[in-house]
């Protein structure tokens, strides 16, 4: 028998036997490392989420604390000292990372929406009334020119000795428009011998102003104002040496300086 050997046919045969197995090694390779970008790019998404939720529970700490909830009560690390730890680092599994983010993702939904958020919003309405209550409005439309300040004065109407003012006075022409300087209800809309016509608004949060010497009144008991609402005109009513605009605030019923609550300019 003679052996014939084809040069071409085994040099085919050869690269078919050895480039196989090399091509499917060269693919695995490539899978492999296409995996490992894979899981990388998976770890820092995972990595990611779970920095941004720490964030948000910080974030929602801090909304408790705005919406005046009690603290959550948690160790700090401060309370527990860190034992003496070491050893090479083993690399999380994305899937594992994604599951701590699943897991703590309710219960920052459940503590935003069921106590927070109503908490904060009940805290913002709060706030947004006790503003607007706030008595720092102008009592008179357009410039006023103040004719007497609050505090010790003498009797203005030419006798002798000195007399407290609780209020400060604007002059003005009757008829100007007289204003209420913040929220509240009217519980006085009536005429007496000293103020004249006069209106008094109980704004809450311990909280009252007076309006007196009017010409006319155009509110009445109960009615509720807002800030700017018109109570009545400037006039010449009650105890009054000329036509002009008794305003007095009131904190816890006691009678304080007009001038610590408004931003007045002066008449030159």
């Amino acid at each position: 028998i003679t052996l014939t050997i084809r040069p071409v046919a085994l040099m085919v045969g050869l690269s078919l036997a050895v480039g196989s197995p090399l091509a499917w090694i060269s693919s695995l390779i490539y899978q492999n490392y296409r995996l490992a970008q894979r899981n990388e790019t998976l770890t820092e998404t995972a990595t990611d989420v779970l920095t941004e939720l720490h964030t948000l529970d910080a974030e929602i700490e801090v909304l408790k604390d705005r919406a005046g909830l009690p603290e959550t009560d948690s160790v700090t690390e401060d309370e527990v000292p860190i034992p003496p730890q070491g050893g090479p680092a083993t690399e999380v599994p994305p899937e594992t990372l994604f599951d701590l983010a699943k897991e703590k993702m309710p219960d920052l939904a459940i503590t935003l929406n069921g106590s927070v958020k109503p908490a904060l919003e009940t805290t913002l309405e709060s706030e947004a009334r006790e503003k607007a209550a706030f008595p720092n409005g102008k009592p008179i439309a357009g410039k006023a020119k103040v004719s007497s300040e609050f505090g010790l004065r003498q009797n203005p109407f030419g006798g002798r000795g000195y007399e407290m003012h609780e209020g400060i006075d604007f002059k003005g022409p009757v008829g100007k428009p007289i204003l209420a300087t913040a929220d509240g209800v009217v519980v006085k809309a009536e005429y007496a011998s000293g103020y004249g016509k006069h209106v008094r608004i109980d704004h809450g949060y311990n909280y009252e102003t007076l309006y007196a010497h009017l010409s006319d009144i155009e509110v009445r008991i109960g009615d509720r104002v807002k800030r700017g609402d018109v109570l009545g005109a400037l006039g010449n009513t009650g105890r009054s040496s000329g036509p002009h605009l008794h305003y007095g605030v009131y904190r816890n019923s006691q009678a304080v300086n007009p001038r610590y609550y408004l931003k007045l300019e002066d008449e030159k």
